[in-house]
């Protein structure tokens, strides 16, 4: 085969399985933007859970939306401490389309005033991870994280930060969650030490973990 056909080919290859996936990005923004409106208007019904963990001072929330008899949403919020996880998860024919997971973190740290005097702040750190999936395939994956600090007025919002798209390596451990939460349908939570948790990428963490207390 001539090397300029075999180009054409690759390109042509190349341009479509890019057309494919802006599609089915823009089907998970549709139905994301549907099951939103749904449960914003509180038109699903709705299975929640609130429990505690007996070995710790961990609690949480666990909650399905349904459209008639078909789950569309799972939200799992719990807290430990100083910090707050929350994980979503859309559904759509039984599948995962998106999920969306966002861990805040507070603590203390020590800065300069413009004076040069030490001084002491409170910090709110978010972190935030999302995944698409088509089929259970993962097309897309993004993180973000950023502070407030109690010492600037001017608080950052989500929507001023722009994702990163970053490997996909963790997308596994995202159906994995979904796959367990979904035998907490009908029954009421027992274990809750093993539900599974949130955010994967939890390296800008390192180096505050030790001053919470």
């Amino acid at each position: 085969m001539r090397p300029t056909i075999l180009f054409a080919l690759l390109l042509i290859s190349h341009i479509s399985l890019g057309q494919s996936k802006k599609g089915a990005l823009s089907d998970i923004r549709n139905k994301y933007q549907l099951i939103r409106e749904l449960v914003d208007t509180n038109t699903l019904r709705q299975h929640h859970t609130d429990y505690s963990c007996d070995e710790s001072t961990e609690k949480g929330s666990l909650t399905f939306y349904y459209n008639g008899t078909e789950l569309k949403h799972i939200v799992h919020t719990y807290t430990l401490g100083h910090v707050k996880f929350r994980d979503e998860f859309y559904i759509w024919d039984n599948q995962l389309f998106f999920q969306y997971a966002i861990h805040k973190v507070w603590y203390k740290d020590y800065e300069r005033s413009r004076s040069g005097k030490r001084r002491l702040a409170n910090v709110e750190l978010t972190l935030e991870e999302r995944f698409y999936f088509k089929d259970r395939d993962v097309i897309k994956c993004q993180f973000k994280d950023f502070e407030n600090r109690s010492s600037n007025p001017k608080k950052i919002k989500t929507n001023n930060i722009r994702n990163i798209n970053v490997g996909c390596d963790q997308a596994q451990v995202a159906l994995e969650k979904f796959d367990l939460l979904l035998d907490f349908q009908e029954m009421k939570i027992q274990d809750a030490c093993n539900l599974p948790k949130s955010i994967t990428n939890t390296e800008p963490l390192d180096h505050i973990y030790s001053n919470i207390h």
